[in-house]
């Protein structure tokens, strides 16, 4: 049997365009359909924000159940159709200084490392400029149980403190919540 590994490509473009080919084969599955921002709803209502943005939102649940909430927000992803936009994180069509908050749950590890920053420049961008863009992220620091031709979905395992370390370039870390695992925190103005 030949290594999967083989056959991923080495240019960037080619490397993502790899990485959302794995989710096209999960089309029809319930893959996407778990809310890993469901112990985070207390987190964000005491923020008290106007308007949420979730990267990575998957089916779209958790954003839904803030509108249930009477939270305002868009789900970002590029996989499923139930998200509000369709499209990379790395490129959202959004306008800079929409967000009063920024989530992303069980989502960053999707990325690969190269886009790890972008990402999160792109977090800090979409957020709410002096002080009040604040972020809730949840990381998962372990392979993917889910497989596609042998390869895992989580291209960028690490462990917390690395993903520390890469949000403190752009926000500081004000806690880490034990339930949900959740990095909560406020962007720095760039």
């Amino acid at each position: 049997m030949s290594d999967p590994h083989e056959s991923i490509p080495v240019d960037l473009e080619a490397r993502r365009e790899h990485e959302r080919g794995k989710y096209a084969a999960l089309v029809g599955t319930r893959y996407g359909s778990s809310n890993h921002g469901q112990h985070a709803y207390a987190i964000v209502q005491g923020f008290r924000p106007r308007f949420v943005v979730d990267f990575g939102c998957g089916r779209n649940l958790f954003i839904r159940h803030l509108r249930r909430l009477g939270i305002d927000g868009l789900g970002v992803d590029f996989a499923f159709p139930e998200a509000d936009i369709v499209a990379p994180m790395h490129r959202v069509p959004l306008s800079a200084g929409i967000a009063d908050l920024v989530t992303a749950f069980d989502a960053l590890e999707h990325l690969l490392p190269e886009e790890v920053d972008e990402v999160l420049d792109e977090m800090r961008r979409i957020a709410v400029r002096g002080g009040g863009g604040r972020f809730v992220f949840s990381i998962c620091t372990r392979e993917s149980k889910t497989k596609v031709n042998g390869e895992g979905l989580h291209p960028t395992v690490k462990p917390r403190g690395w993903w520390l370390e890469r949000i403190g370039r752009v926000g500081t870390v004000a806690t880490s919540s034990t339930k949900g695992n959740y990095i909560v925190g406020a962007f720095n103005d760039a």
